[in-house]
């Protein structure tokens, strides 16, 4: 597997077929170093702009944007240019109407059109990578399926990869791949995990297509994160990170370093991105803070000793 950029490529990993029994650097020997961004509505300023210059001051690389609160950057950035910032940014998530697993045709066609609007705006601004959760609670309460119906998950998957198949080819038309988001089972009754996600997007098996692994919503569905990194590395393209009560990393108890050790092993090549809901402090304190403490963390994953001991998964 070659290493790849946001979108050029549909791996988001480089490494082995084997699965270490520890995860450390020494599985990759050209590590790259961390790339972080931080979203923009949790960062202080004025402006969009303001807010961008502000996460260079923390010590970010780039900046992802909300697409629920378009009220924050579109206008501004769409016409100040993608060129005159401080900052790259670095991908969109949500902003988009209906949803793609939807039975109703018209709703999926919707869906579709609304996301070749977002990709429109990621060309024009340089956005390599647009979010997507297939179908939230709180946007679609109609939309359930019971624990243990396998038949019509299965149904909503066949759409969905028949969707993708479509709004895969836009998305690469206009240099944007499209992740889809496995999120926790109280939030979603749909897509929990990234052995999922997996699958579908090699399903789909666009080079647009991949999934976000989102540590937040890992540690309440995964059994291993770092496990599931590893055997999820191929259509891996973009990682989010908050801590245990979705504020900023750093105050609370998720260990980043042992993903971190994954993702080093794989030789993950993208964002790292810091989604959270709230802030602990003041931004212009806690944010420079959780981004040393993040630069710590994949510090931390590199010592030769590794950061995960366990055993190989049985069977691997």
């Amino acid at each position: 597997m070659s290493s790849s950029s946001n979108h050029d490529d549909h791996a988001g990993a480089v490494g082995t077929d084997e699965v270490p029994g520890s995860f450390s650097t020494g599985a990759v020997a050209d590590d790259p170093g961390l790339k972080l961004a931080c979203r923009l509505e949790v960062l202080p300023g004025d402006t969009a702009r303001h807010r961008i210059d502000n996460a260079a001051a923390f010590g970010f690389e780039g900046v992802a944007l909300p697409g629920r609160m378009k009220s924050l950057w579109l206008e501004e950035l769409t016409h100040a240019g993608a060129g005159e910032l401080a900052l790259p940014l670095t991908s969109v998530s949500l902003g988009f109407e209906g949803t793609l697993v939807s039975p109703d045709a018209g709703v999926r066609q919707r869906c579709r059109d609304s996301l070749e609007r977002l990709f429109d705006v990621c060309r024009q601004l340089g956005i390599g990578l647009v979010n997507l959760p297939p179908v939230l609670r709180q946007d679609h309460p109609q939309l359930t399926l019971a624990a243990g119906d396998h038949e019509s998950c299965r149904e909503w998957d066949r759409r969905l990869v028949e969707e993708l198949a479509i709004v895969g080819t836009a998305a690469a038309g206009r240099g944007v791949r499209l992740l889809l988001e496995p999120v926790n089972r109280y939030e979603s009754d749909y897509l929990h995990t990234l052995a999922h996600a997996n699958r579908l997007c090699g399903e789909a098996n666009q080079a647009a297509i991949g999934y976000t692994a989102d540590l937040f919503h890992m540690q309440l569905e995964e059994l291993s994160p770092e496990r599931a990194l590893w055997e999820g590395r191929e259509w891996l393209g973009l990682v989010h990170v908050a801590e245990n009560t979705r504020v900023e990393p750093g105050p609370g108890s998720m260990d980043f370093a042992r993903c971190f050790a994954a993702l080093r092993a794989i030789g993950y090549r993208g964002w790292v991105e810091i989604e959270c809901r709230s802030l602990t402090g003041p931004a212009e304190q806690v944010l420079p803070r959780s981004a040393a403490h993040l630069r710590e963390a994949w510090d931390e994953a590199g010592k030769p000793a590794g950061l995960w001991q366990g055993q190989q998964a049985k069977g691997a």
